[in-house]
């Protein structure tokens, strides 16, 4: 309140600025900034300014600045890459790793929001406020083994300062729990010949296991009753033939085969593998009977079914198809075979005067490759028919007799006739047909003819006669002579 010189007021600050941030206006008073504050290094000032007058008289004052924070400093992660390993069968909710990171700011410009922004499509992952990063669903390492995590973290400047964002890296991988039992891969069914010579690799067993590690070894083995004739390479899963097999003995075999890992606990899969026999040619066809006899008339009509053989063959498909054959005996080809019904018909009229018998010799052949072969005989008799007549081979005879003979009765000539007929059917009797009208003569039933009267060459020189042959046949045929 001093006038003149003692009231004219300079401004001045003490020694406390050292690094002389602030310029205090000497005339005015007033507080100037030399450089730019920063939060982050000092929080405040404390300053003593001085104000003194023409007179000499001088006072002080503390003079306080606080630096007020401005949002000027991103997030940063304590590491850029994190990385840890968990097993798949991690329970929903269990805490994986924290990531952690600081703000050099202050109040909601250093409070911090974690996010997960890639890495995890599914949402098998959530990340708490404080950086934990927690499973939440379940886990399979089958299905993704490895995670790679991009989190980041934001500051929650309030409008209208920018907010500033950092990334860091998260590796998590999943460690291996035998949770996948093998599965088989290889086909179900396969086909050997039954010729097929031991100790030969006849099927490959073959399976995966999603595990890994120990889990996912597999080891092979059989089991089930039709399995001792088969073994298995317990690494390889080859199968091999230890025992000959016979398609005829059995066709098909079911072999179970066991698939089992190494892990803890172990698990194992089955698979039935059918294994068909396939046919060889190693049976011969077989007559029902090595010897067939039949008798037939000799009048059976051609086309006629006479008699049917029958073979067989164990083998199957053509190996097992059997043709029928006359091989020999077929005299004329009288006969003839169905090659494969195996009926034997008449070709030919027969005539058991010309053969009497036949002895047929028929093959029985499969169809294989290499065809194999049984043989039989058919023995054929002809029974007889009486189809002949007889016949008086020396016809016409002539007889010289001399009148007046004495001593009767006289054998003057025995007639003979061929019948070639059989049995009763070629037994022939005699009689006199013809020219003995006066009952000079006589003929026994076997041919024997006798004079039975003298006779008079004057009153009759010659005498012809007639004399019939007949069989003995149901229906008797006769001849003449």
């Amino acid at each position: 309140s001093d006038s003149g010189v003692n009231g004219e007021v300079t401004y001045s600050l003490e020694e406390d600025d050292e690094d002389e941030t602030f310029l205090l206006n000497p005339v005015t008073g007033v507080f100037n900034v030399t450089r730019p504050l920063d939060y982050e290094t000092q929080q405040y000032y404390i300053l003593t300014a001085k104000a003194r007058d023409g007179g000499g008289q001088a006072s002080t004052v503390r003079v306080y600045f606080n630096v007020l924070d401005v949002n000027d400093n991103p997030p940063i992660f304590n590491t850029s890459v994190y990385s840890t390993s968990v097993s798949e069968s991690l329970p929903p909710g269990s805490s994986i790793v924290t990531v952690g990171a600081s703000d050099a700011d202050d109040g909601q410009n250093a409070q911090l929001l974690y996010r997960i922004a890639s890495g995890d499509p599914q949402g098998h992952f959530v990340i708490s406020k404080e950086g934990v990063i927690q499973s939440k669903k379940a886990l399979d390492r089958e299905i993704q083994s490895f995670y790679n995590l991009v989190i980041t973290v934001n500051d929650l400047a309030p409008p209208p300062m920018t907010r500033f964002t950092s990334a860091a890296q998260v590796s998590i991988i999943l460690l291996d729990v035998n949770d996948c039992p093998p599965a088989f891969t290889s086909q179900r069914m396969t086909y050997i010949q039954e010729n097929t010579p031991v100790d030969t690799v006849v099927f490959t067993a073959q399976a995966t296991d999603a595990d890994s590690g120990p889990n996912s070894y597999i080891e092979y083995s059989l089991k089930g009753s039709q399995s001792n004739k088969f073994s298995i390479g317990t690494i390889d899963g080859d199968v091999r033939l230890v025992g000959e097999l016979d398609r005829e003995e059995l066709s098909n075999y079911t072999l179970t085969v066991v698939a089992t890992d190494k892990g803890e606990p172990r698990l194992s899969s089955t698979m039935d593998v059918t294994m068909m026999v396939l046919d060889v040619n190693d049976n011969t066809p077989s007559f029902s009977q090595n010897i067939y006899d039949i008798e037939i008339e000799e009048n059976t009509l051609t086309g006629t079914d006479v008699i049917q053989v029958f073979a067989s063959d164990a083998d199957e498909g053509t190996n097992g198809q059997i043709r029928f054959s006359i091989l020999g005996g077929n005299t004329n080809s009288d006969f003839r075979i169905d090659s494969v019904t195996g009926v034997i018909s008449v070709a030919k009229q027969l005539d058991r005067e010309a053969c009497s018998s036949y002895s047929l010799v028929v093959q029985a052949a499969d169809r294989g490759s290499s065809p194999r072969v049984d043989r039989a005989t058919v023995n054929i008799v002809l029974l007889d028919v009486n189809d002949c007549s007889p016949v008086f081979e020396l016809s016409p005879y002539t007889v010289n007799v001399q009148e007046n003979l004495e001593d009767l009765p006289k054998n003057i000539l025995q007639v003979v006739a061929r019948d070639d007929d059989q049995g009763a059917n070629g037994q022939l009797s005699y009689m006199l047909s013809g020219g003995n009208d006066e009952g000079a003569f006589s003929l026994s039933s076997s041919g024997q003819l006798s004079l039975t009267q003298t006779l008079d060459r004057e009153a009759q020189g010659k005498y012809i006669l007639l004399v019939t042959a007949t069989d003995s046949g149901e229906t008797a045929v006769e001849g003449l002579s």
